[in-house]
């Protein structure tokens, strides 16, 4: 049994949309609604307590009606998950997408198993991330492109420690695990991660790591990575884990 969902839809294509929605309602979620336009959604139910979670996917057409999507519903209903489907899975926008508040981004080349057991991990608090991201930073590094773009770290004037604290939150380490590696106390930790937050412009831990990622950083080689079938993308310990269609930052 996973968590109950109440999902809303998005989508400029009323194919695209009750496709969707037929797909997820097969994989036993309740779909509460289908919308061409994120100025129709009301989800005015969902500002009043309840053990059900709220979740908006977003079929973007395209980045900027994606992103003006995402402020909005982020803006109105902060508690509620926001996932955006979409054709393009950069780097850049993707970093964009979660700087603008969403919970998951996700291709739309991906499995209907797949999409389910990643809407599942968002609704416990995970992030999900396209794996495209993944290959698209592995590719700089074998391209050399990563001594390129270690210069643009230093335009967010981090210093070499929060430099390694934030390849820690890349690698998923909580606070603990980031002290006892660099022999300094939880608290200097979590004064350092502040810190990042700050300097990056970012909100969260995550948004810092995908910040990293798209700025030349890399986990080293610390960093786990591991396979999973098309169906599920799990890896209990907080790491990374990649399937047919994404991966997941706690």
């Amino acid at each position: 049994m996973h968590a109950q969902l109440n999902i809303a839809i998005i989508s400029q294509n009323e194919i695209e949309g009750e496709g969707l929605r037929r797909i997820l309602t097969e994989q036993s979620f309740d779909v509460i609604g289908v919308h061409r336009d994120h100025l129709d959604l009301n989800l005015e139910s969902f500002d009043e307590p309840s053990e059900s979670i709220p979740l908006v996917i977003i079929d973007a057409n395209s980045e900027e009606d994606g992103l003006e999507t995402c402020r909005y519903i982020h803006d109105r209903w902060p508690h509620c998950k926001i996932v955006i489907i979409a054709a393009d899975c950069q780097s850049r926008a993707v970093a964009e997408a979660f700087h603008a508040g969403i919970d998951g981004y996700v291709g739309k080349h991906i499995s209907c198993a797949s999409l389910a057991e990643m809407l599942k991990l968002v609704a416990l608090g995970e992030k999900m991330i396209p794996s495209q991201v993944i290959f698209d930073l592995a590719s700089l590094k074998a391209d050399g492109g990563l001594d390129e773009m270690k210069v643009s770290t230093g335009d967010a004037n981090l210093s070499d420690r929060e430099i390694e604290i934030l390849k820690g939150l890349i690698r998923g380490e909580p606070n603990k695990v980031i002290s006892r590696r660099l022999l300094i106390t939880e608290a200097t930790v979590k004064v350092h991660v502040k810190s990042i937050l700050r300097k990056l412009g970012v909100m969260n831990r995550t948004q810092a790591a995908i910040w990293g990622m798209s700025h030349g950083l890399t986990g080293g080689s610390q960093t786990a990575a591991v396979a999973a079938p098309a169906s599920g993308v799990i890896n209990g310990s907080g790491g990374g884990a990649f399937g047919s269609g994404g991966a997941y930052l706690s």
